[in-house]
């Protein structure tokens, strides 16, 4: 886990930044109307392009926000992230999509 950004609540959505080795971009989380069970709550926008969307948590994460997926045809693999509560802002924490762990050894 590693926090790549921050925000703060900007009228019904989200403004902040995300910062990484090879990212610095402000990125705008806009409501959207939800057309199905499974649709996001928000989209992501960086100007006026649309480069992911944004969730409620379906589960009791701690302090989570939303869940957040953001993509771009340069990237080799979309970023999955989660906006966290904090005290002056939301801490925007990225996780590593999770490689399928080595079978354990048998007992002996």
């Amino acid at each position: 886990m590693t926090t790549i950004g921050y925000f703060h609540r900007d009228g019904d959505g989200f403004t902040g930044r995300i910062t990484t080795l090879q990212l610095d971009a402000t990125v705008r989380l806009a409501p959207v109307e939800k057309v199905s069970a499974k649709a996001p709550e928000f989209r992501a926008y960086v100007g006026e392009t649309e480069c992911g969307a944004a969730w409620k948590p379906t589960s009791a994460a701690a302090g989570a926000v939303l869940n957040l997926r953001l993509d771009d045809p340069s990237w080799a693999e979309p970023i999955d992230a989660r906006l966290v509560a904090g005290e002056d802002q939301l801490a925007l924490v990225w996780f590593r999509r999770s490689d399928e762990l080595p079978p354990r050894p048998a007992p002996d």
